[in-house]
């Protein structure tokens, strides 16, 4: 029998962690102890009886037998859920596999909203490797912002200028070989607009050939049908901005003259492709009328969409664009609009005799600040590493003067960002609203000039989600009573 690893499975190893992910059906897991397992289990075809070989060859004390069931045991949840093939031939294994389509009956593109408890919470894959990674800082996910050109002026950017620069392909190159060796796993490139480096289809294949997922964010307004076909042949999801289904608004936030069909038509174009599409809908003043438009045009074609009110002054600390930002009542209204999505979900599971488990101002003051930096950077085209894209009042160290893995465990920048916890803002230790708050530290670098000074508007909104939720819970149970008769 062979067997070989799905297209779509990718594995890497941390520590005596071994992950192993299934980008396309969601499937993960974090393995203790079990590199020797996975080590002979590759993209290439391996017979059953050579991997069970090697594996006796490296645990020799142990028997044969024992190790065989051990790795039948292993390996059964991974053969089920496709991220693992097997077959007595290559055909075989071939025709196991499952490309992303739109049409499949769960096709990954829709948010899932199932709650879970605390408990369960701690069990899954995402947040043990979370902690992991707090506690062993691992580069597992790098943004390369490629050029800081772009084809749009979107009015509430954080980029402060548009210049022709371009990050060289083999520092990209270097950089992206340095990454896999650290043990990472996705790149996403993004700009200024990345369509507009001369050497994009060069980098997205480079990126695929180390194994590792790429992921696209663009305004697509370059996306022409040779870059639907290279999307779709290397396997990458795009993640793209649309601001209104009217394309007045769309090009009054663009700032670029027929935007809107450009963009509406390659998101059409890579529809028809099934090359992965997540819709973006940033909402401001001039789209907060029809930004449900948006969202109903994506969930037509089982798109994932996701607006938002978040919107940080420029990295340069010029707030002027903020001008933009949602009023507290347009904000209100968005959240009310984000959180009863989630009401059938919410009912299905709804029990007020289960308290709800949120964050203690205990575990407030210890918690990590930010995952930037203990898991992921970002390279802007200017050969400065951030801790993400919009700290670039920041930087972290420069890929022409210094190799990753120097910046990553070196940089005494990366170490400080790294050595913050909840404490080190004590307003927000015992807030009410702490467990309602999308505070940032770059949104307050670049709003205030000082990462631990809180940008008041949020704790505004924090108060508003909180009031929301509350009356939607009340509501809730007052239901649930009706209906058990209690």
């Amino acid at each position: 029998m062979l067997i070989r690893l799905s297209k779509n499975t990718f594995v890497r190893n941390y520590g005596n962690f071994t992950y192993v992910f299934h980008k396309l059906n969601a499937y993960d897991e974090m393995f203790d102890g079990a590199e020797v397992f996975m080590r002979w289990i590759t993209r290439e075809p391996r017979e059953k009886s050579e991997i069970l070989k090697n594996i006796c060859g490296v645990y020799t004390e142990t028997d044969p037998a024992e190790i065989a069931a051990d790795f039948e045991e292993f390996i059964a949840p991974m053969i089920a859920a496709g991220a693992v093939l097997t077959g007595n031939t290559p055909a075989e294994l071939d025709a196991q596999e499952v490309s992303f389509r739109y049409d499949m009956p769960d096709p990954k593109t829709e948010r899932d909203t199932t709650p879970v408890t605390k408990e369960e919470a701690e069990k899954m894959p995402q947040l043990v490797l979370k902690k992991y990674f707090e506690e062993h800082p691992t580069l597992f996910d790098i943004q390369l912002d490629i050029t800081q050109a772009c084809t749009e002026r979107c009015i509430h950017c954080y980029v402060p200028e548009y210049n022709p620069l371009f990050l060289p392909y083999e520092k990209i190159r270097e950089v992206i070989d340095e990454f896999r060796e650290m043990g990472g796993l996705h790149v996403g490139l993004s700009g200024g607009e990345c369509m507009l480096h001369p050497d994009f289809e060069k980098i997205v294949r480079y990126i695929r050939s180390k194994d590792c997922t790429c992921g696209i964010l663009s305004n697509l307004t370059l996306c022409d049908d040779g870059k639907v076909a290279l999307l779709k042949e290397m396997d990458c999801g795009v993640q793209v901005s649309l601001y209104s289904m009217d394309p007045e608004i769309h090009e009054s936030i663009t700032k670029r003259k027929g935007s809107w069909l450009e963009t509406k038509t390659a998101i059409e174009k890579l529809y028809k492709a099934n090359v992965p599409v997540t819709i973006s809908c940033p909402t401001m003043r001039k789209n907060f009328e029809g930004y449900l438009e948006v969202m109903k045009y994506a969930e037509s074609m089982h798109m994932f969409a996701q607006t938002d009110f978040i919107m940080m002054a420029k990295a340069d600390h010029d707030s002027s664009n903020l001008v933009n930002r949602l009023t507290l009542p347009q904000t209100k209204c968005l959240l009310e609009d984000i959180i009863l999505r989630d009401v059938p979900m919410m009912k299905e599971y709804f029990n007020p005799d289960v308290k709800d488990e949120l964050q203690t101002p205990e575990e407030r003051a210890e918690q990590h600040m930010c995952g930037a930096g203990t898991d992921k950077m970002c390279l802007n085209a200017d050969g400065n590493y951030y801790a993400c894209s919009g700290f670039q009042d920041f930087p972290l160290g420069n890929c022409f003067k210094q190799t990753l893995r120097d910046v990553w465990e070196n940089s005494p920048q990366i170490k400080y960002l790294r050595g913050l916890r909840g404490k080190d803002i004590p307003k927000c230790i015992h807030c009410k609203d702490r467990n309602y708050c999308s505070m940032c530290l770059v949104r307050n670098f670049n709003e205030t000039g000082d990462m631990l000074k809180v940008a008041e508007h949020f704790c505004k909104v924090a108060r508003l989600n909180h009031e929301i939720v509350d009356e939607l819970h009340a509501k809730l149970e007052k239901e649930y009573r009706a209906e058990h008769g209690k």
